[in-house]
C-alpha cells in the first residue's frame, strides 16, 4: 500500500501503523532477526525465522523504555516500516507521527527522527506514548484538567498525568519479566508508581486524579485484573478505554490530524 499520512507506534513488544479512513494497517512484533556469525540483520519476520531456524538468527528488540536497546536495530526496523507505508509514493512527499517511550532518551528520540526525516518525509514528529493514548481515547489534551493515564505492557507500563498538550508527570516501570505486572509485587511497584505521578501532580489537579482516577490501556496484560489491585492499593478509579491494543496508534495520526489542523509544531519532544 501506499499512504500520504500516517502515524506509528514503536513499542517495546511490536510495532503499529495506522492510516485516517483505513484504520490499523500494519502490526508486527518489534523484533529483528541478527545472524549471530556476521553480526548483520537479516530480517524483520524475525519470530518466524528463528523458529524455521533455530539457532540460526539471534532476537533483537531494540526499542526499550529509557533507550534504543540496539540503535541500528532501531533505525533499520524504521525505515523498513516507513519504505512499507509509503510504497511506490514518488511525487508526493508523506507526514507521520511517531509515538515512543516517554521515558525514551534525547539521543534514541533524535536517532528516530533522524531517520524518519532522511525517508523523505515532508513532516516528521516524534510524540509521546501517554500523550498518543490520550488522542487516541478521545481524552482530553487540550484543558488544564488532568488526564491520567496508564498504558500496561508484558514489558513494563507507562504512566502520566496529560495536561494542555503534554505531561505534567510521567513515569515507566520495566518488568522483570512477563506476566510480573498482574503478580502481587508487580501490582504493588504499579501501585506505588501511580503514588509517585499524584505527589507530582500540583493542586488542585492532584484532586481531580483523586475523583477521576486512571484511564487504563494495554495489551498483553489481564487489565481489568490490574486495575481491580490498583483500585484496592490506592483508592483509586480505575477504567478501562475503548480499543485498549490500538489506541496509542490511532492517537499518533489523531495528532497528526491536529497538526495539520493548527499548522504548528507544537507536539515535536526532544526533552
Amino acid at each position: 500500500m501506499a499512504a500520504r499520512r500516517f502515524g506509528l507506534e514503536l513499542s517495546s513488544d511490536r510495532v503499529e501503523a495506522w492510516v485516517r479512513g483505513d484504520g490499523l494497517v500494519l502490526q508486527e512484533p518489534a523484533v529483528a532477526a541478527r545472524q549471530p556469525s556476521t553480526g548483520k540483520l537479516v530480517g524483520y519476520g524475525a519470530q518466524a525465522l528463528a523458529l524455521a531456524k533455530p539457532g540460526g538468527a539471534q532476537l533483537v528488540a531494540p526499542f526499550g523504555m529509557s533507550e534504543l536497546q540496539d540503535q541500528e536495530a532501531a533505525e533499520q526496523m524504521l525505515r523498513h516500516l516507513i519504505n512499507r507505508m509509503v510504497g511506490r509514493l514518488v511525487f508526493v512527499r508523506h507526514e507521520l507521527v511517531l509515538a515512543v517511550s516517554a521515558e525514551l532518551s534525547t539521543a534514541g528520540r533524535r536517532a528516530l527522527l533522524e531517520v524518519a526525516l532522511a525517508s523523505g518525509a515532508r513532516m516528521a514528529h516524534l510524540l509521546d506514548l501517554p500523550l498518543a493514548m490520550a488522542f487516541g481515547t478521545g481524552l482530553s489534551v487540550t484543558s488544564w484538567e488532568p488526564s491520567p493515564v496508564l498504558f500496561l505492557l508484558p514489558q513494563g507500563a507507562q504512566g502520566a498525568i496529560v495536561c494542555h498538550h503534554g505531561l505534567l508527570a510521567h513515569s515507566g516501570l520495566v518488568a522483570e519479566n512477563e506476566g510480573q505486572l498482574e503478580t502481587e509485587t508487580g501490582l504493588d511497584q504499579l501501585a506505588a508508581m501511580v503514588e509517585g505521578l499524584l505527589q507530582e501532580t500540583p493542586r488542585p489537579g492532584h484532586d481531580r486524579v483523586r475523583q477521576v482516577g486512571f484511564a487504563l490501556a494495554g495489551r498483553g496484560v489481564d487489565i481489568q485484573l490490574v486495575g481491580s489491585g490498583l483500585t484496592r492499593r490506592t483508592g483509586l478509579p480505575m477504567r478501562q478505554v475503548a480499543d485498549p491494543e490500538h489506541c496509542v496508534v490511532k492517537g499518533a495520526e489523531v495528532a497528526l490530524e491536529r497538526i495539520e489542523a493548527a499548522g504548528a509544531r507544537t507536539l515535536l519532544y526532544l526533552n
